[in-house]
């Protein structure tokens, strides 16, 4: 082999293999860190487990979700009379329990008799299937062998036992806490006395903007990420005002699958996807793990041809230097579309129509350029020929000629 082949053979060799680690280093990027990132991906959380062929907070629902591809499984834990932490959404058992027809108390039944009952399929009801899935202990979910994050619901009554539960199991970096009705000041101060600080999410729901910014600020001080919540149609928490306060600093969460929390009137559609995280949220909580995961995939897939096209558009292609008032519109436009594309690629949470926006805008102002260079530069830009103006122009001749003619006549007349 020829020495310049050999240079040849090694350039090649070197890109392969920086063009795997780049792809590895992206396929195994570690969730947590993911997460703790406000410029991070958008993440899909199975809402109670993939809870539409498993019962629902049952270890199943939690492998389920995992394999349709969630990033995180959320969960519900309640704590047993005798102190055992168990996964359920309802402080009583009658609605995903079979067997028990009157309202029994999670707290007022101890670990031996919840777990000699079996879940309800889906969402349970007295219409529900019945499975030969038990009722999980927190630690028996968490011992689930899957590769997403850990969503776990949880009142601040029992947040001690959850974060002991989730140390001893080893899963401080694979679990992240939601307590729902604790002050961002209690949670940090809770937080500074431990030996090692969990992750965290802090939760809001309410219509009242002055209550929703200062819930988002002092949210951004304890932890890293935030669940805002309305039943009202466009609600303040969809606001910008309210969203802003989150932007670089922390994440904003919301729950698609539940109306009440999620302005009511809005579907668990991509639809409602790509307007929440066009506004500025980034965690979806989701029935539909399968098809918020194909969505945020084909983010990524457009994210990458917008990357392509800013590199060939941007980054090896430069402005021509004209001042004429006509390429400075021009110039004005290209700049704007770059500026946009810069922001979508800084944030790796876009959503799809927005990449798509950007996309489009980057094109077309440099196809603007490119196609009127030469009309620009000779001073004639913006004079298409079109059928109107070819019109246009033969009735202002054939008028000039007619003035012409008649003036003409006027003097020899005269």
């Amino acid at each position: 082999m020829s020495f310049l082949k050999k240079i040849v053979f090694f350039e090649i060799f070197v890109a392969a293999v920086f063009s795997f680690c780049i792809f590895a280093s992206a396929e195994d990027a570690d969730l947590a860190d993911v997460y703790k990132d406000p410029y991070g991906a958008t993440l899909c959380v199975a809402r109670k487990g993939y809870w539409k062929e498993a019962p629902e907070n049952s270890v199943k629902a939690v492998e389920l979700a995992d394999e349709y591809g969630a990033d995180m499984v959320e969960i519900d834990v309640k704590m047993t009379a005798d102190g055992v932490l168990v996964l359920m959404a309802d402080d009583t058992v009658e609605r995903t329990c079979s067997g028990y027809s009157d309202v029994t108390a999670v707290s007022e039944l101890t670990y031996s008799e919840i777990s000699q009952m079996y879940l309800l399929d889906g969402q349970g009801g007295v219409l529900a299937d019945v499975t030969e899935e038990r009722v999980p202990t927190l630690e028996q979910a968490l011992g689930a062998e899957v590769d997403c994050l850990f969503l776990i619901d949880c009142d601040t009554e029992i947040k001690d036992y959850v974060y002991n539960t989730v140390v001893s199991c080893g899963m401080l970096d694979r679990a992240v806490l939601l307590i729902r009705n604790i002050k961002s000041a209690d949670l940090a101060e809770w937080k500074a006395s431990l030996s090692d600080e969990p992750m965290t999410m802090v939760y809001f729901k309410g219509n009242v903007i002055f209550s929703a910014v200062s819930r988002v600020k002092n949210a951004a001080e304890s932890s890293d990420a935030v669940f805002l919540a309305t039943k009202v149609p466009y609600g303040v928490v969809f606001g910008e005002t309210v969203l802003s306060k989150a932007e670089g600093k922390i994440r904003a969460a919301a729950d698609t699958a539940e109306p009440e929390l999620c302005g009511t009137i809005r579907e668990d559609s991509e639809v409602w996807w790509d307007d929440l995280i066009s506004w500025g949220y980034s965690i979806i909580i989701t029935d539909y793990v399968p098809e918020l995961r194909a969505y945020i995939d084909e983010c990524g897939e457009k994210r990458e041809a917008l990357s392509l096209l800013y590199d060939e558009l941007v980054n090896n292609w430069e402005l021509p230097s004209l001042k004429s008032d006509k390429y400075l519109d021009y110039k004005l436009a290209y700049n704007n579309a770059v500026s946009l594309a810069d922001g979508i690629l800084a944030d790796g949470s876009s959503s799809r129509s927005d990449i798509s926006t950007a996309v489009y805008e980057l094109q077309k102002a440099y196809d603007d350029i490119i196609n009127n260079y030469e009309d620009i530069e000779n001073g004639t830009a913006g004079m298409t020929v079109t059928p109107v103006r070819v019109a246009l122009c033969v009735i202002a001749a054939a008028a000039v000629i007619a003035a012409q003619v008649f003036v003409y006549k006027k003097k020899r007349k005269a």
